[in-house]
Order: structure tokens, then sequence, then C-alpha cells
């Protein structure tokens, strides 16, 4: 059943097209970043930048959001329901509304289905970030090759103030930054389960959105947002603004899947 439902997902349009709109946002970031440090050097006006003139690549990268103005980041982040959402997890509402859901129970055990289900929203959204985030982390390697600029924050090593977690980021950025890319990922593999997990329980599209972008709200704006996940080099309080949103967050994640894979396999017949 989980292949069944993963060759289907990647059949779709939708993933192909959510696959394109990630490489053109991370594209424009790069791009954006690439201007900023050789716009000078393409009009003639300056040397080629190397060493402190030119962004470290992990800095340079899309998750540090060091683009002017911010806006790749932001169309990423403040809008990040809608990718899982868009790409598979708001199938069941389309798929229940047209009968098709009790087509697959015929021909599949109800746990199965299930289960692929949350699977598959999972492997999608983690699977698309992973990939992008990798390729995007690999062009800045080779654009920004030499760079070892973090526009100022290295001065933050002479400071005996500064985080531990800031420290270890600054003297060892690939570490910090794939681990990044890493929690990226499995946030958006995660939140697609959940709003998988929310669509078992309210098959309607316009509760399905509403509750889903208001939920991701909310994990931006309480105290320790999960946008700390999110975003490399920026500690302000050290580790615990890591720790503390990814137990909850993964918490959020798991009491809502395990409700929703309950009550579709126990209780709900239809």
């Amino acid at each position: 059943m989980l292949k069944y439902e993963l060759s289907t997902a990647l059949k779709s349009k939708r993933v192909m097209a959510l696959f394109c709109f990630f490489i053109l946002i991370i594209a424009y970031d790069l791009y954006s970043n690439y201007m900023d440090n050789f716009g000078e050097y393409l009009r003639g006006v300056a040397s080629k930048p190397t060493g402190s003139k030119l962004m470290h690549p992990c800095f340079a990268s899309f998750l540090t959001a060091a683009n002017r103005g911010h806006l790749p980041h932001i169309l990423m982040t403040w809008t990040f329901p809608l990718y899982p959402l868009f790409a598979y997890a708001d199938t069941f509402a389309l798929q229940k509304q047209y009968g098709y859901y009790n087509v697959l129970l015929t021909k599949a055990e109800r746990k199965k289905v299930v289960s692929s289900r949350f699977a598959v929203s999972f492997l999608i959204p983690f699977s698309i970030s992973l990939i992008t985030l990798f390729l995007n982390f690999g062009i800045a390697n080779i654009i920004f090759r030499g760079g070892t600029s973090f526009m100022g924050m290295e001065l933050n090593l002479t400071k005996p103030i500064t985080e531990e977690l800031e420290v270890f980021a600054l003297l060892h950025p690939y570490v910090t930054y794939i681990a990044h890319i890493l929690a990226f990922s499995l946030v958006a593999g995660m939140y697609g389960m959940f709003c998988a997990g929310v669509n078992f329980i309210i098959p309607k599209y316009s509760m399905l959105y509403t509750v889903s972008f208001f939920a991701w709200v909310i994990l931006m704006n309480i105290p320790y947002s999960v946008m700390n996940m999110l975003q490399s080099f920026a500690y302000d309080k050290g580790a615990i603004e890591i720790i503390v949103p990814a137990v909850y967050y993964t918490l959020a994640v798991v009491v809502t899947v395990v409700t929703a894979y309950i009550y579709k396999v126990r209780y709900d017949e239809l």
C-alpha cells in the first residue's frame, strides 16, 4: 500500500509544481546573494571578492536568510503549511468527497491505508526540502568558495558573553548548516503528517487549511518559536531555543497523528 501511495503521489503534477517552486525560491535567494557579493566586480569597479570580503558558503545558503529583505525565507516559512498540504496532505478530503477512499478500503486493510497516508505525507515534503536545500548548499559552495565572512558575526568570537551554540556554529559552520537542513526537512515532513492528521479528523478543505495555518501561526509566534529550527546562525539564547521548540513541536505532531490514527482505524466507519 505504501508503494502504491508513494508512486501515485510522485506522479502527481502537484509534487512537481512544489519542487519547481522550491527551486525557484532558493535560486532567487542564491542569485540575490551572488549579486550583493559580486555586483561591483561584475560592473568592473572592484576586484573579485574573496576571503573576508565574500560570504562564507554556509552563510550564503538559503537557511541563513542572509538575503537582503529576507523575502525568499519569508515566502518559505510564513506560508509553510501550504506546501505539504498542496503536495499531498489534503488528498483525503478530495478522495472522501468523490468516494475514492471507500474504494481503497475494499482493496487494503484500513490500518495500512491510514499508516501509508501518514508515511507519504511525511516523505514528500521531507524529500523535496532535503533535495532542494542540499542542491542550494552545493551550488553556494561552488559560487562562494573561499569566502569567510559571516557579515560581522565572526567578531562575536572575541566576546566572552557570546553563547556557546553561536561559538560552535561559527567554528563548525558546515556541521551546523547540515544539521539545520535536516531539521528543516524533518519539520516539513512532520508538518505534512500533522496536516494529514487534521485532514482525517476534519475532511473539509476550508477547515483543514484554516486549522493548519492557525496552528502554524501559533507555533511561529509563541516563546521559543519553531522558527528557531528553520534558520541557521541565529542564536540569542543558546541551545534551549532549539531544544524547547523541537520538544513541543514533536509532541504536538505525535498527539495529532496518534489521535487521528485511532479515530480513523477504530471509530470512523466511513
